[in-house]
């Protein structure tokens, strides 16, 4: 009887002891604005959040939402400033005024990949020049998006000379305003709308990064693909730095060991590879056509982007230095560094 007595103790101890760890594990919920079928979620989000439960287990869990319930592209940076979510990703192309040095990434034949991209990002923001912009979230790893394609929902009668006479959805200031360079119309049409618009005929195309082209079923409205680095843009994972500050320190460590600029890198590369799938696919299913501009199609199209590149630039002294650095720190990924 009183080795069963110790026995029993022991289990209950051993359970008060689990539950009292269990209670002291920290729930933080993540968003990620994506379908759960999405690629770039699966890949990349709930990959990222699954490593950070195995190593947390005790310490800190990432509860993971898919879907759009919690937030959107509209409203998850004062989602995240509410602590309806405490980790979300987010494009800052929807944050107008806010992120107007991180428009950099969506500047016009400036950068070729989404790995590049997200490095510099990450680079850019640990070298303090976007301060000003990061008071109140901070990026756990950035994402920036690969060159955006422009994506026709019927095949042109001749090879685009501009974009003359083209209904154009854009997103962000600097892809508004490539349309209106290239002689087209922006049209200010949410992403959740955008395929029946069209569907409809009430747009010609849309400006779009081709990785996330099935995401939406966008290829399902669009039939022809032109491909050239008319920009990307900036994106991430965040949380409020209110929020992350406030963490115990093992928890922030966990955070910390798992993103910045190699999580970065891996954000982008994978956003590359599906890019190239989906291109791929495009390339070889009916009815698509992919094409990439020529080199006389590009050079006059570079030249119609290049006042809106030196614009950016002009807007004060911080932007011209943002994308100095940007394009200094472009050459060092590319050769390695």
């Amino acid at each position: 009887m009183p080795r069963y007595s110790m026995i029993l103790g022991s289990v209950v101890a051993a359970s008060l002891m689990a539950n009292a760890a269990k209670a002291d594990e920290m729930k933080l919920i993540m968003t990620t604005i994506a379908s759960p079928s999405s690629p770039i979620s699966q890949q990349t989000y709930h990959e990222w959040a699954d490593r950070i439960n195995a190593q947390g287990k005790g310490v800190v869990q990432l509860d993971v939402r898919d879907g759009t319930t919690l937030a959107n592209s509209a409203n998850f940076y004062d989602r995240l400033l509410s602590d309806v979510m405490q980790i979300s990703f987010g494009s800052l192309n929807y944050l107008a005024g806010k992120f107007t040095l991180s428009e950099v990434f969506a500047l016009p034949f400036v950068m070729d990949t989404a790995e590049q991209e997200s490095v510099v990002f990450w680079r850019l923001y640990k070298a303090g020049l976007l301060d000003s912009e990061f008071d109140q979230i901070v990026p756990l790893f950035m994402q920036a998006f690969p060159p955006v394609s422009m994506h026709l929902a019927k095949k042109p009668t001749a090879p685009l000379d501009t974009l003359n006479g083209l209904k154009f959805i854009a997103s962000g200031r600097i892809p508004t305003a490539v349309v209106t360079k290239l002689g087209g119309t922006p049209l200010s049409i949410p992403l959740t709308d955008s395929y029946q618009a069209l569907q409809r005929n009430t747009a010609d195309g849309i400006n779009f990064p081709m990785a996330a082209l099935p995401d939406f079923k966008l290829d399902e409205v669009t039939t022809y693909h032109i491909t050239a680095p008319f920009g990307g843009g900036p994106g991430g994972v965040w949380m409020s730095k209110a929020k992350y500050l406030s963490l115990p320190p093992e928890v922030r460590k966990i955070l910390d060991d798992n993103s910045g600029e190699k999580q970065s890198r891996r954000a982008g590369v994978i956003l590359d590879q599906l890019q190239a799938k989906v291109r791929s696919d495009l390339s070889t299913a009916k009815g698509q056509t992919v094409v990439t501009l020529t080199a006389e199609q590009q050079k006059k199209w570079n030249d119609l982007l290049v006042p809106l590149v030196q614009s950016w630039a002009d807007t004060d002294a911080a932007h011209a230095k943002v994308l100095a650095a940007t394009r200094e720190l472009a050459v060092q990924v590319n050769a390695g560094k």
